[in-house]
């Protein structure tokens, strides 16, 4: 638990019980996670707007990264470098959820997109890992 405050603190957030208990299923299992799928983790821990808010916040502070996904909704996955931007696409499995990041594009490569179409938040690919084909 003690490491998991220091992460926090490290983030400018102040720990409380709530936000180790979320930040802990990302940490536990390197998975990426919807709201959904962390309601049901923490059901009758916590309600579902706390979970939200917990999510954003940790988004906001570079903890998490919201990862796109092909059916509207957004996963959560932690951020494992400090470089990670734009520029680093997620691939993520369909089949268990694991999210990696994969190396970034190209400079420029970007810009080349957004200018023209429309303004990017992240670059998500998915797919089935080697371990779930």
């Amino acid at each position: 638990m003690e490491r998991l405050n220091e992460i926090l603190k490290s983030h400018g957030i102040k720990p409380n019980t709530n936000r180790s208990l979320v930040i802990k299923c990302f940490i536990d299992d390197h998975r990426a996670h919807s709201l959904c799928t962390l309601h049901e983790i923490l059901k009758g821990q916590m309600d579902r707007t706390t979970v939200y808010r917990n999510l954003i916040l940790f988004t906001d502070k570079g903890i998490l990264k919201k990862i796109p996904c092909s059916d509207g909704n957004f996963l959560f996955a932690l951020i494992t470098t400090k470089e990670s931007n734009c520029n680093s696409p997620s691939f993520r499995c369909k089949c268990c959820q694991k999210v990696e990041e994969l190396p970034e594009l190209p400079q420029g490569y970007l810009d080349q997109i957004d200018n023209k179409y429309y303004f990017l938040e992240s670059i998500a690919l998915e797919g089935y890992c080697k371990d779930c084909k």
